[in-house]
Order: structure tokens, then sequence, then C-alpha cells
């Protein structure tokens, strides 16, 4: 249950992110305090959802695109036709 439509909270005092994004967190010291670390969050990747369609009761699926990684064997891996170029690893025997 959504207590407030989404568009009516103010950017400026909450701002509001749907979606899906890969991020990695970074603890920088503080000089000024020794025992206190800030927090700097790094996104990437980020998929957004149009705010305005979010409501109470809703569901969203994300389906993932496919990669190199999903090919099993040297020959379906080096003649996909992904955006990206998918090579084999012999040593590992895996498609990257």
């Amino acid at each position: 249950q959504i207590p407030v439509p989404v568009l009516q909270i103010s950017p400026s005092q909450h701002p509001v992110k749907a979606g899906l994004s890969d991020a990695f967190l970074v603890l920088n010291p503080n000089p000024a305090v020794p025992e206190s670390r800030r927090r700097t969050i790094y996104e990437y990747h980020r998929v957004e959802l149009d705010t305005s369609r979010i409501s109470s009761h809703s569901a969203v699926e994300f389906t993932p695109l496919p990669t190199c990684l999903q090919h099993q064997s040297c020959e379906s891996c080096v003649g996909s036709e992904l955006t990206f170029n998918c090579s084999w690893c012999h040593v590992l025997q895996r498609c990257l």
C-alpha cells in the first residue's frame, strides 16, 4: 500500500527512485572526525521506472537481457549474435 502518490512527493524533501541498478559502496574516512566514515554510493547500469505508473497493489517484472555467460559451448559462444563480442576461454571452459 502506497500512502502518498509518488508524484506528490517533493524531490527536495525525499528523492524518489524506482527501478533497478548495479552499485557499489565506498566508505571514506572523515578527517574532521576520525571515528566516522562517509558513505558514497556509485551507481551504474540503471533502469528506471516511470514513477507516474507506480500505484498500490501493482508489480513489476524485470527480464534480463542475454549475456555471453549463457553459452555452454565454444561453438555457441563464438557464433553468438549478441550486441557485444563473446569469446571462449579454453582454460575456464566458459564463454566471456
